[in-house]
């Protein structure tokens, strides 16, 4: 049985313990204590029965849980006490950024960065949390930076001592993290635009830009309801929400809202970037026409002549004159000569 271990109290990374990656008991200090599934199960159970933080264990809970195992989708459906719906919602794969407000109880779904050696640009993971003040449960599908970063902080103790400024501070570091990623793409995007001044296949950076674009696009679907989410969590009414965890909410969505303006903003600057690099190639492939033409122009006079010279007939004038060859290479010079002046004259050289 998974319950009958005791969970290492200070792991140096990670774990996935039959599903729980980790389980703190908060402190005011910002510390934390780690706790296994038999403390988890009883706190969930005690939560559900109503508890009120003197009945049991009075800090507050935070337990994540890595969805990819079954004991912790078994878990989430018979031991947790939650209701069928936040459960669907906590384990759906494929889950949105939203808030569900149920009393003093939040059902929030965020994204993240998605750090895979197999991610796309703007590819982002849910960090779906469950809260009612005094235990949170979170659970995710991959890795998300953020928490790990979150996780880091508690162990060494610099982390939040209360539910609400976790909250807040994992939405944060959630922003921070698409914010370092809205740069690697927009300096992406810069770094195509000037490749565009030297040689290099424009079918290949076209290609780029597109993935750019692709990946900004998917960023800004997720953004938007996040800013909409982050916004009713730091306007509700929740009686645990502090003032402080409230406003840092709101800075959030303020960033949250610059980061949509600023993937707009980038995804002009792509499309003006792709402009710019069709319109050299446009203009590199008249030019090489252009030269081409004015070649073939100069030659065609040149290679009627020598054609109609060439019959084999008689009568061709001073056909055994030993000078004729130099006459008519002299003359051939000349033809080219006047018609590079004609077109010099005409500006088109």
């Amino acid at each position: 049985m998974p319950g009958a271990a005791a969970m290492p109290e200070r792991p140096e990374r990670l774990h996935n313990w039959f599903g729980l990656v980790f389980a703190f008991r908060l402190d005011a200090a910002g510390g934390s204590a780690a706790v296994g599934w038999p403390e988890v199960t009883a706190a969930c159970c005690g939560a559900a029965a109503g508890a009120t933080p003197g009945d049991t264990e009075h800090r507050p809970l935070w337990v994540h849980l890595d969805l990819r195992h079954p004991h912790a989708l078994h878990w989430l459906k018979q031991e947790s006490g939650l209701d069928e719906l936040t459960v669907d919602a906590l384990t759906a794969t494929n889950a949105g950024p939203r808030l569900v407000r149920r009393g003093d109880s939040l059902l929030l779904v965020l994204k993240g960065i998605d750090h895979g050696s197999s991610a796309r640009p703007g590819d982002m993971l849910a960090a779906r949390l469950w809260t009612d003040g005094r235990l949170l449960i979170s659970a995710q599908h991959g890795r998300v930076g953020a928490i790990e970063d979150l996780h880091r902080e508690l162990r060494h103790g610099r982390g939040p001592g209360a539910i609400d400024a976790l909250i807040a501070d994992l939405a944060d570091r959630l922003m921070t993290h698409a914010d370092d990623v809205l740069d690697d793409l927009l300096e992406a995007a810069r770094r195509i635009g000037q490749a565009g001044n030297r040689r290099r296949r424009t079918e290949d950076m076209v290609s780029e830009l597109a993935t750019l674009r692709r990946g900004m696009i998917r960023m800004r679907f997720h953004l938007l309801p996040q800013r909409r989410a982050l916004v009713r969590v730091a306007t509700g009414r929740i009686s645990w929400f502090g003032d402080a965890p409230r406003r840092a909410v709101r800075e959030v969505a303020d960033r949250c809202q610059h980061a949509i303006d600023g993937l707009g903003a980038a995804g002009e600057i792509t499309e003006i970037t792709q402009d710019e690099i069709l319109q050299r190639s446009s203009e590199t492939t008249e030019h090489r026409l252009f030269s081409l033409t004015v070649i073939t122009a100069i030659f065609l006079p040149l290679t009627f002549i020598t054609g109609l010279l060439g019959v084999n007939l008689a009568g061709i004038p001073d056909a055994n004159d030993p000078l004729a060859f130099l006459i008519l290479c002299l003359l051939l010079v000349g033809i080219v000569l006047g018609q590079l002046w004609l077109l010099r004259r005409k500006g088109w050289l």
